[in-house]
């Protein structure tokens, strides 16, 4: 349902923290045992808004002028999935690749599972090939 509350609330998330333009909603937005299932290793010792804000600090020291721009949102009973596209120059160490001052674009979809009006989860899915590509770490096939 289009403008439903978990619409708003995964907007005013990646505007915010994503996007740069206000972090701390993440501490109104994102439960503290807020994680990633599907990942063994996380960046630092971080949990709950700490962990939602370090991913985008991350992926914002890789690409300087990191934007992300929502194509579509989904939501069904305590799930949204998002359709996005991330741009951005490659100004940092990424992969193992040092930075090239390429510009990339990427696709991604993520579903995310709130609680309580919280996010608790996210499963990601970016497209990183796509992304190594475009920076130099792998050749086009």
């Amino acid at each position: 349902m289009p403008g439903s509350d978990l619409e708003q609330r995964i907007r005013r998330l990646i505007d915010g923290v994503w996007n740069g333009e206000d972090p701390s909603v993440a501490d109104d937005l994102v439960a503290e045992d807020y994680t990633l299932p599907e990942e063994d290793e996380l960046p630092g010792d971080f949990t709950g808004p700490n962990l939602y804000r370090g991913l985008a600090e991350s992926t914002r020291e890789a690409f300087e002028d990191l934007s992300f721009e929502i194509e579509d949102v989904l939501v069904d009973g305590d799930r949204v999935a998002v359709r996005w596209t991330m741009r951005g120059t490659h100004a940092g160490p990424l992969f193992g690749v040092a930075p090239s001052d390429e510009g990339v674009e990427a696709s991604g979809i993520e579903i995310d599972r709130f609680e309580d009006g919280k996010l608790v989860a996210s499963w990601i899915q970016t497209d990183e090939k796509g992304i190594l590509e475009q920076i130099g770490g792998l050749r086009p096939i």
